[in-house]
């Protein structure tokens, strides 16, 4: 019942922009809260870092799930939801650095490999995508007033919020506040990706890319 209550109440999240900006100002300030509790929580691979691949490998997933479960292919639903779980995918790759997860040779060869299924998988988009690209141009005004891309967006100004902080640009900042930043706006912005996966993209199902048939 309450994993049925959450599932219907993300997507309502996602259409709300109060909700949307509410929700990003509890979670930092939680994060800064707990920060204070517990300093430790910012560094590599403990609680924050986790969180963000967490909400990457959700993302992935629900828009990996909504491709899936797509039944027409040249629908423009079907391409944004295929292209942002590619993109998901490759952003989890980024974060999770499985080759440092242990001393192992298997802990490379397994990151390698995931790697090489990206590239894969992205190629395969690519193939997919050229002979739709008019298409989608022409509905590119359609794509961008999309509450998915108007979020992923978002999301993405998040994480690039947070580069000037893990380059420590800023010298005048304290290097352990910099550091809790880097990863207050990444977190911030991983769960804005996830949540505009959630997003309704009912509109995009009627967007039909089909390829030209040549006589």
């Amino acid at each position: 019942m309450k994993h049925t209550c959450l599932r219907a109440a993300l997507p309502t999240l996602s259409r709300s922009n109060g909700a949307l900006f509410a929700t990003m100002v509890l979670v930092t300030v939680v994060q800064i809260g707990l920060w204070l509790v517990f300093p430790a929580i910012d560094n590599e691979n403990h609680l924050l870092e986790c969180l963000q691949a967490l909400c990457l490998a959700l993302a992935c997933s629900v828009h990996g799930q909504k491709a899936w479960n797509e039944p027409d292919r040249d629908s423009l639903r079907f391409l944004i939801h295929a292209g942002l779980s590619a993109l998901m995918f490759g952003f989890l790759l980024r974060e999770l650095e499985i080759r440092e997860m242990g001393q192992a040779p298997a802990w490379s060869v397994l990151e390698k490999s995931l790697r090489v299924l990206e590239l894969l998988v992205l190629l395969r988009l690519l193939v997919f995508f050229v002979p739709r690209a008019r298409a989608v141009l022409a509905n590119v005004r359609a794509i961008v007033g999309m509450r998915v891309t108007i979020i992923t967006v978002t999301g993405g100004l998040f994480m690039v919020a947070g580069w000037p902080f893990d380059k420590k640009v800023i010298h005048a900042l304290p290097e352990m506040i910099s550091e809790l930043l880097e990863e207050v706006f990444e977190l911030d912005g991983y769960l804005l990706l996830f949540l505009a996966a959630m997003a309704d993209t009912s509109a995009a199902a009627r967007i039909k890319l089909r390829v030209p048939k040549v006589r």
